[in-house]
């Protein structure tokens, strides 16, 4: 059964391009519900029955209270008559009948959270999911903490929270936890911050930490804490995903979350005030780091080679300095690396990233790198699938590579503030997939034809300016 965590961004890091978003799946943080088991010894009993038709009048459906494209309201095969074990979302005990699990994700449920509400009176319940409803920011009620037997907590959103006001204290005694889900998250970037409408008080996160230690799964993503986080945390022998995006965080981050040795995915990002340093790393199954937007800093460790698993690693605007290691090229899971806005410098071979087969999203911009090509040693047939290219600002010299051309899935493409000297290509104007580029700020001379440009249909960003000498003339496009 996998899990999987998507990570939910800031307007300004929504890591940084939609196609970003094509690596994160609109997927809970907790393990999928299967309802309806196939075969029950015992039937549904009827108090259960009874308190999730309580649980079910209390409740409009709209279907513009549920985020994903593909909600349906489940609630409406529960009917009376008919053995509540069979409803769509319900799982039973195949020996006792009880329900065991509820799965009312995406349902369209809007209304609010009475604090009474007869759902929990299903005291054998072990997994509950209504993440992408709207419950019109009521409170999630403090007999969530009744809930004794719950493994799997899922309240998360695909926007903002519809849950408001404080998290209750009550969470923490759920000893049996193995994920909880309180995020708000998102598939396509916004126009807009999300709102932090949730908020967990340190010592709540404190206890729950020291309280339920099988913990696999923590996603609070713009839940605000606004506290350091506390070092029971690296305790969690068994935490695969520790999520916390925009929560507010400062202070020193626990080391020892590093040294945890089934950890899989962090992602930290936008907690501007949040210091910690790369610590060589005891996991070697981490997939995906994620750090923008934080006071991280200090150099790469070695041991970051060790990591043959990752995808994703995000330390975009952080004060990481130092050298990019050349190892990094022997990570051949990479797909996005974004190190743009620190302080690396000296010199980088661009070749190092064409051995990673993975790689859609490359982003270096805004370091003090040297970056050099070997032109010559450009195998134009095996580049990566690169979507996203951020070279800005990094010391390019000579005429705009020619391997450019062969990124034919290319949208984002960064020259910005280099010294690239000779004629904008023709091939340019042939990537027809291209949103974004910028070329401002180089050496850049001769004359571009209207026509070319118009070529370019879904182009939302030009920048053409700054140092250069071009001039625009109409003409038939060249052919290419």
């Amino acid at each position: 059964m996998g899990f999987l965590c998507s990570f939910a961004l800031s307007t300004q890091f929504l890591l940084l391009s939609s196609s970003l978003f094509s690596t994160i799946l609109l997927t809970n943080c907790l393990p999928s519900n299967h309802s309806n088991t196939t075969h029950h010894h015992h039937e549904c009993h009827q108090h259960e029955s009874y308190a999730l038709l309580k649980f079910k009048e209390s409740f409009v459906i709209s279907k513009y209270a549920s985020y994903n494209p593909f909600s349906y309201p489940k609630t409406l095969s529960w009917i009376p008559s008919t053995d509540c074990c069979h409803w769509d979302g319900i799982q039973c005990h195949e020996l006792t009948g009880h329900v065991i699990g509820v799965d009312l994700s995406s349902s369209q449920l809007y209304g609010s959270m009475d604090v009474n509400s007869t759902l929990f009176s299903l005291v054998h319940l072990q997994s509950l999911d209504l993440s992408d409803n709207d419950f019109n920011h009521s409170q999630i009620p403090a007999k969530i903490g009744e809930l004794s037997q719950l493994k799997h907590l899922d309240l998360s959103h695909g926007n903002e929270n519809t849950f408001s006001g404080e998290v209750p204290p009550q969470v923490s005694q759920l000893s049996k936890l193995l994920s909880l889900d309180l995020r708000s998250y998102t598939l396509d970037p916004l126009p807009y911050d999300l709102i932090n409408n949730l908020q967990l008080k340190p010592s709540t996160l404190t206890s729950l930490t020291q309280n339920s230690t099988r913990l696999k799964h923590l996603c609070l993503s713009f839940v605000t804490i606004s506290s350091s986080l506390p070092h029971s945390l690296t305790n969690l022998s068994s935490l695969q995903t520790l999520s916390l995006y925009k929560c507010e965080l400062h202070g020193e981050f626990p080391l020892g979350i590093f040294h945890l040795p089934n950890l899989t995915v962090l992602n930290l990002g936008g907690n501007q005030y949040l210091r910690g340093m790369l610590s060589n790393f005891h996991s070697r199954k981490l997939v995906s780091i994620n750090l923008p937007g934080t006071s991280f800093y200090g150099t790469l460790p070695t041991s970051i080679e060790n990591l043959t698993y990752l995808s994703w690693f995000a330390i975009s605007n952080c004060n990481f300095y130092g050298t990019i290691p050349s190892s990094l090229g022997n990570l051949t899971q990479l797909a996005q690396f974004h190190v743009d806005d620190n302080g690396f410098e000296g010199k980088l071979a661009l070749d190092m990233f064409w051995k990673l087969k993975m790689l859609n999203t490359l982003d270096l911009a805004n370091n003090r790198l040297s970056l050099f090509l070997k032109e010559s040693a450009v195998n134009e047939t095996t580049l990566p699938p690169i979507q996203w290219l951020g070279l800005g600002s990094c010391n390019l010299t000579g005429e705009v590579p020619t391997w450019i051309m062969n990124l034919t899935s290319l949208y984002h493409l960064d020259l910005f503030h280099n010294n690239l000297h000779g004629e904008i290509p023709y091939f340019l104007f042939t990537l027809e997939n291209l949103t974004h580029l910028h070329l401002a700020e180089n050496m850049l001379e001769g004359q571009i034809e209207l026509a070319m440009l118009s070529r370019l249909k879904k182009i939302t960003f030009l920048g053409l300016g700054g140092g250069n000498r071009l001039s625009f003339i109409e003409g038939k496009t060249v052919p290419i």
